[in-house]
């Protein structure tokens, strides 16, 4: 999926990278307000739930998010 193109905010490329990222935050936050309206895609959903069709068949292979995000971390280096 291509990223959409869409017009920069008036005055945006005037504000430093830190106002830059905080005013992305705040949108992002005004977003997350209100979860239930993000549309989730068919085939995310489809993954979730295969995946804890996995989960309830054998929990013990589960691994905490904690530590496959340090396996990720660490092969990026």
């Amino acid at each position: 999926m291509e990223p959409a193109t869409i017009p920069e905010p008036a005055g945006f490329s005037n504000l430093s990278k830190v106002e830059q990222i905080r005013y992305l935050q705040a949108l992002w936050d005004r977003i997350a307000e209100r979860p239930g309206e993000i549309p989730v895609p068919e085939s995310h959903l489809a993954l979730a739930e295969e995946r804890l069709i996995e989960y309830r068949r054998d929990p013990n292979r589960a691994q905490p998010a904690r530590d496959v995000l340090n396996r990720l971390a660490n092969k990026e280096r």
